[in-house]
C-alpha cells in the first residue's frame, strides 16, 4: 500500500507529539521549573515569527516547527538533580547539560521525517556565532540557519522566565542582552530582525 503525503505528515506529527510528551513527563521532577510544555509553546511561536522575518524560505519546511518543539528532547538523558540545581554547576554537571544536543540528535536520527531541519535545530541550537558554543564548536554560517534563528528566540525566552540559577529579566533587559550578543553568541542578521520586531504580547 502506498503511503500518501498526508499520511506521512500525520505519522511525523504523531511521533513529535509522543516525544514531546515523554520529555514533559521527565520534566515533572523539576517542580516549579518544570515548564517544558509552556516554554516549548512560547519559543516555537516566537521562533516561527522570527523565521518568517529573516528566513521566510524556512517556513515552507514542515520540519522547522518539529525541530523547534523538540529542541530539548535530549534533556531526557540529563538527571533532574543537575537540571534543578540552584547555584553554579560543577564541570561534570556542565558536561551533562552539554550532552543534550548530541543525545537529542541521536534520538531523532532514526526518524526520516525529523532527519533534516528538525535534526539541525536539535543538534545545533547551542552553537555560537563566534565558535564557542557546543557540542561541535561550529562558527558563523557553519551553524544551520534554522538553529541560528532558534538560538535567539530560545535565549530571549530563557532570559525572561525564572531559572533555578537566577530570576527572570525584564523583556527590555533581555533584548539589550541579545543585542550585545550579536556577532558573538548570535547571528547579527537574525538579531537585527529580532530587535526590529515589537515585543511578543506575552512578554510585555
Amino acid at each position: 500500500m502506498t503511503t500518501t503525503t498526508d499520511q506521512r505528515a500525520e505519522s511525523a506529527a504523531a511521533t513529535v507529539e509522543a516525544l514531546a510528551r515523554a520529555l514533559e513527563l521527565h520534566d515533572y521532577g523539576r517542580g516549579r521549573f518544570g515548564e517544558t510544555a509552556a516554554h516549548t509553546a512560547r519559543v516555537t511561536q516566537l521562533a516561527l515569527v522570527l523565521a518568517e522575518s529573516c528566513a521566510p524560505e524556512l517556513i515552507l519546511d514542515p520540519q522547522l516547527a518539529h525541530g523547534f518543539r523538540l529542541h530539548d528532547i535530549g534533556m531526557i538523558g540529563v538527571p533532574n538533580s543537575t537540571l534543578t540545581k540552584q547555584g553554579p554547576l560543577t564541570p561534570a554537571e556542565l558536561d551533562e547539560i552539554r550532552e543534550h544536543p548530541w543525545l537529542g540528535e541521536r534520538i531523532v536520527a532514526p526518524v526520516p521525517a525529523l532527519g533534516g531541519t528538525a535534526r539541525h535545530v536539535i543538534a545545533s541550537h547551542h552553537e555560537r556565532w563566534d565558535g564557542l558554543g557546543y557540542p561541535r564548536g561550529l562558527r558563523g554560517a557553519e551553524i544551520p540557519l534554522a538553529a541560528r534563528v532558534f538560538a535567539v528566540a530560545d535565549a530571549f525566552d530563557a532570559m525572561t522566565h525564572d531559572q533555578p540559577y537566577r530570576a527572570a529579566m525584564t523583556p527590555e533587559t533581555a533584548r539589550d542582552e541579545i543585542g550585545t550578543g550579536a556577532g558573538r553568541e548570535f547571528d547579527p542578521e537574525v538579531v537585527e530582525a529580532f530587535l526590529s520586531r515589537e515585543l511578543p504580547a506575552e512578554s510585555r
